[in-house]
This record gives C-alpha cells, sequence and structure tokens, in this order.
C-alpha cells in the first residue's frame, strides 16, 4: 500500500483546536482554524502526587477508592485543590511497586467509582510481573462523588500522580477535510517508507525460540517437584527427597539455580509427596503436600521468602486423602488446594481461611465414580478456582470452573474422552481467559494439549503435541502463548515446546537436558520473561533444573 488517499481521515481537535500531522522529525502540531460547539478541553497541571500506599497498607486482591476532585489531601499529608470539582476526567500516571502476581496474573484496573465496593470492569489498565516496577499514563473519568477506584489484582503498592484534568468547554474548532488531511500527508510523510516498516514488523515473528539449556543438579534428590518464582525474582521449588521421606525447598540464589539454599521444612515420618508451591500475597512461599505416614493432606507456610522455617497445617486427614494436590492464590489472597480424595474416590478443594491454612473449608467437588486425580489448579480471571483432573471409572479427562472461592458450586465438563487420557495434567489459564491442559494419553502414548475455547471447556481443541512424551507442565510466556516442558520418553531427554498459536498446532521445540529419564515437571516464567524448568532425574535420582538459553525471532 503505497499512498493515504483513499483513507478516510478526520482530525477533531481538542482543547486549543489542534490536528496531528506526520512530519519529517516524528509527529507535530498543525493549527486548526476554527467553528462552534461544546467540547472537553484538557487542562494540564504541574504533576502532584496524591496516592503513595508504601507509607501506608499495600493493596493485595483488593479495592482502594481515591478522591481526585476538589479540595483533597495528598500523599504528604497537606491539602489542595488540584482537579475542580467540575472536572469530567483526570489525567494520571499510575506506578506500580513491590508487586507479587497472584498466580500467572498481576494487573490493575482504574476505573470511576462511587465506592471501593462498585463491581470492577472486565479490564486491565496496567500488567506486572513479581518483582518488576510498572507504570502507565491513564485518562480517566471522574464518577459523581469525584472518585476513582483503583483495583489490584495480585498485590502492590500504587503510587498516583495527576497530571492534567478534563473539563466541558464552549469553545470554536472544525474538522479538515480529506482533501486537506491528504495533502498535508502527502507533504510530511513518506507512507512507502512508512507501510515498508509496518510490513517488516507484521512479517517478523518476534516469538522465543530455544536453542539449548546448561541444566544444573540441585540436590542429589529430589522428586514430586513444583517450582515458583520468589520476589527476588529467582526460582524456589518444593520436593520430595525419597530418602528420608522429607519435604524439602530449595531456594536458588540465582535466576538459573547454579546454587541454593536446601531447607528441610517437614520430616515427621513419609511426607511431602506431590507438592505444589505458590508464593503467597506476603511474598512468602506457601506448600500443599501429601503426608504418607498419615494420609493426610498437609499446608507448609513459610515464614520468611526463603522458607528457613514454616508453620505446618494438617488441612484434611478422612482417610487417605491429600494426594494430586495442586495449589493457588484465590481471589481472597489465601491458598486454595485442589487434591484426591483416595478413601472416597473424589475431587476435593480446601479454601483456607488463613495464609498458613488453619481454618479452611472443605468441598467435595465431584465424588461420581472414581475421580479427581491428577490434579491442576489455576486461578480464572474471576478470581475462582478452575481444575483440570483425571476420572478413573472413565478414564475421561474433565474440568471443574468453580463458581466460587470454595468451589460449592461449580461447572463439570468431559474434555477429552476419547480413551485412556488425563494422566500427568497440566492446566494454565491462556491471554483470552479460557484454560489450556497439557496432559498424558495412555492409550496412545502422546502428549495432547487441549486449548478450550470458553470458559467452561465446553468448546475446545485439541493437539497431539508429542507422539512419545509425557510428564508435561505448562506456562503461559510473555507472549500471550503457552510454553510446554516435558519428558521425552523415547530419548530419554527433557524437551521445551514454544507454541506459534494458543492451540500449539505449530511450534518450536529444543531438547533441554539429554541423556536422563526425567519426569515429574514443572515449570514457572522468570522475572526475565523466560521458562525456569524443575524435574526429577529419575536416573540418579536427582532433583534438577534447566533454565533454556533463547533467543527472539527475528532480531
Amino acid at each position: 500500500m503505497g499512498s493515504l488517499a483513499g483513507v478516510r481521515t478526520r482530525w477533531a481537535a481538542i482543547g486549543a483546536a489542534c490536528a496531528v500531522a506526520l512530519g519529517a522529525g516524528g509527529l507535530g502540531v498543525v493549527q486548526a482554524v476554527v467553528s462552534s460547539g461544546e467540547r472537553s478541553v484538557f487542562v494540564p497541571v504541574s504533576p502532584v502526587r496524591v496516592l503513595d500506599t508504601r507509607d501506608s497498607t499495600e493493596i493485595a486482591n483488593g479495592t482502594r477508592r481515591l478522591v481526585v476532585e476538589g479540595q483533597i489531601t495528598l500523599a504528604d499529608g497537606s491539602s489542595s485543590v488540584v482537579v475542580p470539582s467540575a472536572a469530567s476526567a483526570v489525567a494520571i500516571n499510575v506506578t506500580a511497586t513491590s508487586t507479587r502476581r497472584n498466580g500467572g496474573y498481576g494487573f490493575v484496573t482504574v476505573f470511576p467509582c462511587v465506592s471501593d465496593g462498585d463491581g470492577v470492569p472486565n479490564a486491565s489498565s496496567l500488567n506486572f510481573e513479581t518483582g518488576v516496577d510498572i507504570a502507565n499514563a491513564l485518562s480517566v473519568s471522574t464518577s459523581a462523588n469525584g472518585s476513582i477506584c483503583m483495583y489490584v489484582y495480585g498485590t502492590a503498592d500504587l503510587i498516583v500522580d495527576v497530571a492534567g484534568y478534563y473539563v466541558d468547554h464552549d469553545h470554536d474548532d472544525r474538522y479538515y477535510t480529506e482533501a486537506e488531511v491528504d495533502a498535508a500527508l502527502a507533504a510530511k510523510a513518506d507512507t512507502t517508507d512508512v507501510m515498508a516498516e509496518l510490513a517488516d514488523k507484521a512479517d517478523r515473528e518476534d516469538l522465543y525460540s530455544p536453542i539449548g539449556s546448561t541444566p544444573v543438579t540441585v540436590d542429589d534428590d529430589g522428586e514430586y517437584t513444583s517450582i515458583a518464582i520468589g520476589t527476588n525474582g529467582f526460582p524456589i521449588i518444593s520436593a520430595y527427597k525419597r530418602v528420608g521421606g522429607d519435604l524439602q525447598v530449595a531456594a536458588c540464589l540465582d535466576a538459573v539455580c547454579s546454587a541454593s539454599t536446601l531447607t528441610t521444612v517437614d520430616s515427621s515420618g513419609d511426607t511431602g509427596l506431590y507438592t505444589s508451591i505458590a508464593i503467597g500475597t506476603n511474598g512468602h512461599p506457601v506448600i500443599s503436600y501429601y503426608d504418607l505416614t498419615n494420609g493426610d493432606l498437609r499446608v507448609a507456610a513459610c515464614l520468611d521468602a526463603v522458607c528457613s522455617a514454616a508453620t505446618k497445617t494438617t488441612v484434611d486427614s478422612p482417610g487417605n486423602t491429600g494426594r494430586y494436590s495442586s495449589i493457588a492464590i484465590g481471589k481472597n489472597g489465601f491458598p486454595v488446594i485442589a487434591y484426591e480424595d483416595y478413601t472416597n474416590g473424589a475431587l476435593r478443594v480446601a479454601a483456607c481461611g488463613s495464609f498458613d491454612c488453619g481454618e479452611s473449608t472443605l468441598t467435595t467437588v465431584e465424588s461420581t465414580g472414581f475421580t479427581g486425580s491428577h490434579t491442576s489448579l489455576a486461578i480464572g480471571l474471576d478470581g475462582f478456582p478452575v481444575i483440570a483432573y483425571h476420572e478413573f471409572s472413565t478414564m475421561d479427562l474433565r474440568l471443574a470452573t468453580c463458581l466460587d472461592i470454595s468451589c460449592s458450586t461449580s461447572t463439570r465438563q468431559t474434555i477429552d474422552g476419547s480413551n485412556s487420557v488425563g494422566w500427568d495434567i497440566s492446566l494454565a489459564i491462556g491471554a483470552n481467559g479460557f484454560p489450556i491442559v497439557a496432559y498424558y494419553d495412555l492409550a496412545s502414548a502422546d502428549l495432547r494439549l487441549a486449548a478450550c475455547t470458553n470458559q467452561t471447556c465446553s468448546l475446545n481443541t485439541v493437539t497431539v503435541i508429542d507422539a512419545t512424551a509425557r510428564y508435561p507442565a505448562i506456562a503461559i510466556g510473555w507472549s500471550g502463548l503457552p510454553i510446554i516442558a516435558y519428558s521425552d520418553q523415547a530419548r530419554q531427554a527433557m524437551r521445551v515446546r514454544v507454541c506459534n498459536n494458543s492451540t500449539c498446532s505449530t511450534s518450536m521445540t529444543s531438547i533441554v537436558d539429554s541423556g536422563v529419564s526425567t519426569r515429574n515437571t514443572s515449570i514457572a516464567i522468570g522475572a526475565n520473561g523466560f521458562p525456569v524448568i524443575s524435574y526429577y532425574g529419575q536416573s540418579n535420582g536427582e532433583l534438577r533444573v534447566a533454565v533454556p538459553w533463547w533467543v527472539v525471532g527475528g532480531r
């Protein structure tokens, strides 16, 4: 496309009635002649800080209302009128700091509100990673009482600076005609060059491309691994020590875990199987696991960021329960755990009422047949649990979409009932808000991916990822697409596959550890945007970590 002459473009003015035109040096301002009409005008002010929660309490999975119009209290404690009561909107800069994601997501939504109990729009104003400061400039309509609200999913301190406001103003402006716009563009921009540059950008696949890794042995004993990224940006891993039967935590001292601090968290019998780790809103790890000696579900709530000590709680003990535990941090900021009640052949959920799960609500989600094994839990965009699990009596892969935090009500759906499917399950929530499930097909001995196209997964696309693989772990990369680590059974290797689309019908793959039989894979996305993979090296009984080397396509 070499010309913009056929594009119907109209420039409307705001405030002093101006229009934007392309110039050789970038963006310029063209003065418009006037007509009449009522418009909103932007009034800039010298930036004024109106909120800084670093001096008070950070926001964790909640809403903070901020009055911005009229006489208000500023962040330094003084009072002033920054934005008049007649304003219709405010221009602000919002910074999120001391951030911690809730599961795979962290975001701030800014919206007009009358109270902090107003409904939160299904939109994000600012997305954040754990431990990474980020800012965004916004224009937000104000409510009838002159306030805006900021909802945080995850945990963050918020800093808000006012840069200006909008008020209704009766003034003159006019529109440029199509001919005038075309003439201005023709004189100021070489559209052929512009379009060539855009085409070049569109043709590039700026996706991660794995080219290898240097795996490290973290400990000479470590099965049932689970990995998360701590508040320092380094991996932290829970694992079961086969010799001694203990729950152990490895707190990595760098991003690739070349060195780590090992802590035995629970050694009360044969315990620590089926571990699952998450980072709480306080920045401390919390771990669910199975106590084989007593047949219980247990939780270790770490007392610091590296889990040098922990409070241990028995959460459920009706017989033989707690296998295949999977933990995440719910909408209320407390852990929620899915697991198998083996005695009753049921899928159960424990919704904790405190960080250490000293109190919890226990719910039987499904008990038809013999169900609830190979569970994997994630938190949906509504803040409620989503659980993928294996139905043993029918050999199906199923999904429970919880309608509240304790999963007292849920929608349950068979995702794949083709044969003996739904083993070694790993679940994530995609960038579109829908579940994505990686799992093993026992009958065909292949690795599959089910990409849901609605929230309950009544509609989905199933893709065979690898014909000789199992023990998958899935995460959503910064590209918004799935990344899957898994054990290549035929080649005795750990592999990572980066999907090029949401269904992973095309992908890039690489071996990250070879010559070793692997299982119990877990994956997390590091602070640098690249995956970190923990797994059990079955050949030597080791706890291992691999961080792939990457390049970005086209760059």
